[in-house]
């Protein structure tokens, strides 16, 4: 019973990590982190009062060079056909790229038009995990927690017969995907009640980032816990079916003769 629990826990914690192994890939955090540093940093406002001179410096067909932004960015004078949300979106891409590399810290030095509005632990182990190096540890955390899980599945399959061997880690890895489903779900449906009830644009920007963000969360643990629990529903029928076909060549032998 106490492996069973054991494996239900290890279960839960490598949904856990693989979920931070997909947050934190490059393609994925980036988009996040635009997403979070546009507000955070108030790009597009950066960009409206910024676009007179785009526009004047567009006049003369040759890149646009930002002033008073933490990196050496260039604009392509046909860029701005597309508009200030254009212009917007590629300066935080661009953004949101150097703090994956570098982390938060690499914007400690910025301008103040790209200085954080606020920093502190609320952003670090946040948005602040969203880089290269927050991808490297989710990974040795998923091998790890994984690895338990297996290891843990496999003890609990030693300690039962038949076919049992196979629905009882199922079944012990389907409560915990299961549970962790419903933290997940109870979770994001807070967060977007934050979103609806706050009065800050910025913080109702970052409940809905983390709402998002569970959206990963839930649609794992969903996948695994409906996976294990078809195994061990199809295990335990099995196991059932051979136990009912068994009594009944046992009983019904002695008449047979």
């Amino acid at each position: 019973m106490i492996t069973l629990l054991l494996t239900s826990f290890a279960a839960a914690a490598a949904l856990l990590a693989l979920t931070a192994v997909q947050l934190t890939e490059r393609s994925t955090a980036q988009q996040f982190l635009a997403r979070a540093l546009s507000s955070l940093l108030e790009i597009d406002q950066y960009v409206t009062s910024a676009w007179p001179d785009f526009e004047q410096a567009a006049a003369s067909g040759e890149p646009i060079a930002l002033s008073g932004v933490p990196f050496s960015l260039q604009l392509n004078p046909e860029g701005l056909a597309a508009g200030p949300d254009a212009v917007s979106d590629e300066i935080a891409a661009a953004t949101a790229s150097l703090v994956y590399d570098g982390g938060l810290d690499t914007l400690s030095d910025a301008p103040q038009a790209f200085r954080l509005i606020s920093r502190g632990a609320a952003y670090d182990e946040t948005l602040g995990r969203l880089t290269s190096g927050g991808h490297d540890v989710a990974t040795v955390a998923l091998v790890v927690s994984g690895s338990v899980a297996v290891l843990l599945a496999m003890a609990a399959a030693a300690q039962v017969g038949g076919l049992t061997r196979i629905g009882a880690p199922a079944l012990a890895i389907a409560l915990g995907a299961g549970a962790l489903w419903l933290a997940a779900i109870l979770a994001q449906s807070a967060f977007e009640g934050r979103v609806e009830t706050a009065t800050d644009l910025f913080a109702a920007d970052l409940w809905r980032l983390a709402a998002d963000a569970l959206a990963f969360a839930v649609r794992n643990a969903a996948i695994v816990a409906l996976a294990a629990a078809t195994v061990a529903a199809l295990a335990a029928a099995a196991g059932l079916f051979l136990r009912t076909f068994e009594d009944a060549e046992r009983f019904g032998s002695p008449g047979v003769r």
